[in-house]
């Protein structure tokens, strides 16, 4: 657990604009470095609960609505640091984990996904299957539905939640206090407020403060991770990559391979080719020699037959650096190693994403378009500077299936893959061209519903909506109406969301162009 090392008597530190403090500038400022929080003039570094409800009343006493809630920092728009915020609460210092008898594993909401998979791992011999991003906090990715490389296996963050301490703030004339609301709240609000932790994202209902988990997944003991290449080519045709893909969508699908997590980063043409990772799980007791046999030698035949796979020769997933760079197409690691190696956020940039959730394999025309704009460079951009710009798929499934889909926040319970539309950059002069290249790569795939993945306009019934966790303002549309993206977020569990949001939050003192 996390020693202080100096005392915090209200539970938290505040630091002014007008001080001569050189941190100010760095609390302004998250991953993407689009995104700045000019005009603030006061961080609250959050030490307890307590400390947490003293800081958000006077932030609001000072600056109303324009208050902002940070944990990891990553998130993809400029919703917490953006010109109108007057004020941050920082909860980064909350990193503190532990074991409560009645409540079971708990992990403050400052944490990380590094942080927390040490603790559980370390100390306990558990994971949570949560992402595999180092350095994104806690406090946002597990309650937007989190996910990783065990959730085939496991599920989402969100299906072994069990309660939740937040800071809420119900009434403008009250003071803000810290509450539990668990699983097994007796309180019919209360277990709103739970389960719209369960999916319902950060910064929408109070300050989250601590997750708690009755039960965690026990850790795995040893992983492979199988690491290769397609380069790209004249050989590596639109039909070639259709059948990539039909092979992937059909891999995703399978019931027997939950073990198994994929992903597949399309990169551009620009990058020179395209990585597939897969990890492999392997528990005590069972024959490493065994599990090659199933599970991975079958892959690795099976896309030789379609596309020859080679060691991957240039940097690795984006988000990853150089951490494949001539690996084997697969090794053998401990599931210590395993987590140490994928673990990766990659340096702060400017960047743009969207997201996608499928239930069914690629359609020709979705193929066709993924192939013309990974081989397309905008006007005014260079080759060099599309080298991260890529598509992710990731396989999905498996157990996120098997929750039913009201049951919690998360109503993407029959799609078979995930996929993230990523392009980085690093100056301001190139913001339209990555701009444009995104948006008119998402518009072309999804040009029969609607210019965006939304279920109620695809008679085929194959995408199911967007991941709040990867919030893109676009899909607010022409009019910036807000309600077509939480739409796409949260389907038929909007309305219980929306009414668990007026009950807690009726001023609305946690907003964004994208909140609930």
């Amino acid at each position: 657990m996390r020693q202080q090392s100096i005392p915090i008597p209200a539970g938290y530190i505040k630091i002014d604009s007008s001080t001569a403090d050189n941190r100010f500038p760095s609390f302004l400022q998250g991953f993407n470095r689009r995104w700045f929080a000019g005009n603030c003039q006061t961080i609250y570094l959050c030490y307890t609960a307590t400390g947490t409800a003293l800081a958000l009343d006077d932030a609001i006493a000072l600056y109303g609505t324009n208050v902002k809630i940070k944990s990891g920092g990553h998130c993809y728009e400029n919703f917490v640091f953006n010109e109108g915020t007057g004020a941050i609460i920082d909860v980064t210092p909350m990193g503190s984990y532990g074991y409560d008898d009645e409540r079971g594993y708990y992990l403050e909401s400052g944490g990380t996904n590094w942080t927390a998979f040490q603790a559980l791992f370390r100390d306990y011999g558990k994971v949570l299957p949560a992402g595999s991003c180092y350095s994104v906090g806690l406090g946002g990715h597990i309650c937007g539905g989190g996910y990783g490389l065990l959730s085939r296996l496991n599920g989402l963050t969100v299906d072994w939640l069990t309660g939740v301490e937040v800071v809420v703030k119900d009434n403008a004339n009250n003071s803000a206090y810290p509450i539990y609301v668990a699983a097994d709240s007796a309180d019919p609000d209360q277990l709103d407020l739970y389960w719209a932790h369960c999916g319902g994202g950060g910064g929408n209902f109070g300050v989250i403060t601590k997750y708690y988990f009755k039960t965690l997944p026990d850790a795995p003991q040893t992983a492979f991770i199988t690491a290769v290449a397609f380069s790209w080519g004249p050989q590596l045709t639109e039909e070639v990559l259709g059948e990539l893909l039909a092979w992937y969508a059909d891999f995703a699908q399978q019931t027997d391979n939950w073990r198994q997590f994929g992903l597949f980063a399309l990169n551009h043409v620009a990058a020179g080719e395209m990585h597939l990772t897969i990890q492999t799980i392997v528990d005590a007791g069972e024959d490493p020699d065994e599990i090659v046999r199933t599970y991975i030698d079958p892959v690795l035949a099976a896309l030789n037959n379609i596309y020859p796979v080679s060691r991957m020769t240039k940097a690795g997933l984006a988000h990853q650096g150089h951490l494949f760079q001539n690996a084997a197409d697969t090794l053998d690691y401990t599931f210590y190693e395993a987590v140490q190696l994928l673990n990766g956020s990659g340096s702060n940039q400017r960047g743009k994403y969207k997201s996608a959730y499928m239930r069914k394999p690629f359609p020709a025309d979705q193929v066709s378009a993924i192939y013309s704009w990974l081989n397309y460079i905008p006007p005014g951009l260079t080759e060099a500077d599309m080298a991260q710009s890529l598509l992710q798929v990731d396989t999905y499934g498996g157990a996120v299936n098997l929750i039913a889909p009201d049951a919690t926040a998360v109503p993407q319970r029959s799609s078979i893959l995930k996929l993230q539309y990523q392009t980085y950059w690093g100056t301001a002069d190139q913001d339209q061209g990555h701009l444009d290249w995104i948006r008119g790569f998402y518009t072309d795939v999804y040009q029969y519903s609607g210019g965006v993945p939304d279920p109620n306009q695809d008679p085929t019934d194959n995408v199911d909506g967007c991941y709040y966790n990867y919030p893109d303002i676009d899909l607010n549309g022409p009019t910036n109406n807000k309600e077509i993206a939480l739409q796409l977020y949260f389907g038929n569990n909007l309305p219980r969301l929306q009414y668990t949001k007026q009950r807690w939050d009726p001023n609305n003192y946690f907003n964004s162009a994208q909140s609930i």
